[in-house]
């Protein structure tokens, strides 16, 4: 009887575990192949860094660190027990040198972010468990801001407000008829900020002014404000509309347009409008809308233009 057979069914049983047991099992945990040596973008804020526990990750700074911290971060691994319940990760941490970071994953969770101070830059950066680790990180020094050029006299010139009468006059008929217009057009009013149903009253020798609305338009750095003016007194209020001012806590500004009648006769209410652009020299005021505006109006009476001369038939007029 051959009992070959039988004698290599057995060998076969005897050296399959054997082969079983030799075949190559994917490790869980390897380096990135190919970025093994990894350099960090300057340009990037937070940093990912791949770690896992099979690898420890060499991190390498352009200076001495003389800060690292970061919530599951430990020196020791018999720390782990005191974060067993926390969902962020646990990395183990060993400044090997002054430079040099040498970091391995602990228990696997969610990233854990780490801060690093050096001699003179702060680094962010974001341990997160992978397969595939870093193996080595070079850290370069953060990107340089743009250092500041110098301004010459023609870009500053050209950045002021250049004022002009004619323009304001059409952003006061813009914002008069922005009910109308905007449904029609809302690409004329691209921008502008708007603010309804305010009363911010103030009074003055019996005579009251209150801003109902508040258009803006930021790109021109100019606000118009919407007015009624009241006169509750028992004689009429004379006055130069060019000498009104609006008020903001301590301050006051300056008007560049105020369209109002120049006299209010006693118990009249007259529509009042009023355009702040910018301030002295052309430069930009940046005034939020939000804030508590009050009307200042000049002291009562008219007075003469001096820059206008007098008229040669003013004698005859006068019947003289």
């Amino acid at each position: 009887m051959n009992s070959r057979p039988h004698c290599l069914r057995l060998l076969l049983l005897i050296c399959l575990p054997a082969v079983l047991f030799a075949a190559p099992i994917p490790a869980s945990a390897q380096v990135r192949v190919g970025h093994e040596l990894t350099r960090l973008d300057p340009k990037v804020l937070v940093h990912d860094i791949a770690i896992n526990g099979s690898v420890a990750t060499t991190i390498t700074f352009p200076e001495q660190i003389t800060l690292l911290t970061g919530f599951g971060l430990i020196t020791d691994p018999g720390q782990i027990n005191q974060l067993t319940t926390a969902k962020v990760s646990i990395v183990h941490y060993e400044n090997v040198i002054g430079d040099t970071l040498v970091v391995r994953l602990i228990k696997p969770g969610e990233p854990c972010h780490a801060t690093i101070r050096t001699t003179r830059s702060i680094y962010l950066m974001r341990f997160s468990p992978a397969d595939e680790a870093n193996l080595a990180v070079i850290v370069s020094p953060p990107a340089q801001s743009t250092p500041v050029g110098e301004i010459s006299a023609d870009k500053v010139t050209e950045a002021r407000i250049q004022f002009n009468s004619e323009e304001l006059v059409g952003m006061l008929s813009k914002a008069r008829n922005r009910k109308v217009l905007q449904p029609l057009n809302p690409a004329l009013y691209n921008g502008w900020l708007e603010r309804n149903g305010i009363e911010m009253t103030s009074e003055q020798k019996s005579v009251i002014t209150s801003i109902y609305e508040i258009q803006r338009n930021p790109a021109k750095d100019l606000t118009v404000f919407r007015c009624w003016l009241t006169n509750t007194g028992a004689t009429s209020f004379d006055f130069e509309p060019v000498g009104t001012k609006i008020r903001v806590g301590g301050r006051s500004y300056d008007t560049q347009l105020v369209d109002c009648a120049n006299s209010v006769a006693p118990g009249q209410r007259v529509a009042m409008d009023i355009i702040l652009q910018g301030g002295p020299g052309g430069s930009r005021e940046g005034l939020s809308i939000q804030q508590d505006f009050r009307v200042e109006l000049p002291e009562p009476g008219r007075y003469s233009n001096p820059l206008l001369p007098s008229l040669a038939g003013d004698s005859f007029a006068d019947g003289k």
